[in-house]
C-alpha cells in the first residue's frame, strides 16, 4: 500500500467493526428491508442466469449476496467490517448457502476476484469513498468485469437543488415522522460526515471509466444505476 493511498479501514460515519454495531445493523436492516424482493429486482436488472459469477462489494452481513447466491452460480462477498463478515460466514453455513464466499476487502484494497466476473453490485459502500478515490475504485471495479458485464451501484446520490438547506431541513424532518428519530439524525449524519456526491458527477466518473449507463432510478434519498462494461 502506497504513503499516499487513502485509507478504507479508517471508517467514516458508524463503526461497523465494532461487533456491536454490527449485530445492531443487521437487526436494523431485518426491520426495514424486504431482501428476497430487492435481489429479485437486482437479478433481474441484471439478467442474471446460474452461470453468472457476481461480487458484491459492502456486502455487509450479507444478507443480499446470500439471497443473491440462490439466483446465479456463485456469489462473491467482500466488506472493510471483520464483524460484518463474520456475521454473514455464520448465516451461510446455518442456511446451508454453499455458493457464497466472504473475503476481506473495500474498493482499493484487499480480496479481487481471481477472474473477471459478469456482474458487480454495491450497496451504500461508494459514499464512503471520498470523490478522487470513487473514480480510481470505479477504474478498478471495470478491470474486474468481463466486456458487457453489468454493475449494480445503489446509494445516496444528491440531485441539483436550488436551495439545499431547504431540501435537507424538509428532508430530515419528514424522516422524523416516517421512520423515527433515529433513522432521522443517522441521515443528518450521513449528510454532515460522509462522502455522498451529486449524480452529474458520478454519472461522469461511470462514463469515464468505461461504463454506460443503462437506466437510472431514483427512490426517494437513494439512486439506482444499472451500468455495462
Amino acid at each position: 500500500m502506497h504513503s499516499w493511498q487513502y485509507d478504507e479501514q479508517v471508517h467514516v460515519g458508524v463503526n461497523y467493526a465494532d461487533r456491536k454495531q454490527a449485530k445492531a445493523y443487521d437487526e436494523r436492516m431485518a426491520r426495514v428491508r424486504d431482501v428476497s424482493a430487492e435481489a429479485d429486482a437486482i437479478a433481474e436488472a441484471l439478467a442474471l442466469t446460474s452461470q453468472d459469477t457476481v461480487w458484491e462489494i459492502g456486502v455487509g452481513t450479507g444478507e443480499c449476496a446470500l439471497a443473491l447466491a440462490l439466483r446465479c452460480r456463485e456469489v462473491l462477498g467482500s466488506d472493510i467490517s471483520a464483524a460484518m463478515l463474520a456475521l454473514a460466514k455464520t448465516k451461510a453455513k446455518q442456511r446451508a448457502v454453499r455458493n457464497a464466499q466472504f473475503e476481506l476487502g473495500g474498493f482499493l484494497t484487499g480480496f479481487r476476484p481471481s477472474e473477471p466476473v459478469y456482474a458487480i453490485v454495491s450497496q451504500l459502500a461508494l459514499h464512503h469513498l471520498p470523490d478522487f478515490w470513487k473514480f480510481r475504485a470505479l477504474q478498478g471495479l471495470a478491470t474486474h468485469l468481463r466486456p458487457g458485464g453489468r454493475l449494480f451501484l445503489r446509494d445516496v446520490v444528491f440531485a441539483e437543488q436550488a436551495d439545499y438547506d431547504a431540501h435537507f431541513s424538509t428532508l430530515i424532518a419528514g424522516l422524523s415522522e416516517r421512520a423515527g428519530e433515529e433513522m432521522a439524525q443517522a441521515t443528518a449524519q450521513h449528510i454532515r460526515a460522509e462522502f455522498s456526491t451529486f449524480d452529474w458527477v458520478l454519472e461522469g466518473m461511470l462514463t469515464r471509466c468505461g461504463f454506460r449507463v443503462l437506466t437510472k432510478q431514483d427512490d426517494g434519498f437513494l439512486t439506482s444505476y444499472l451500468c455495462e462494461r
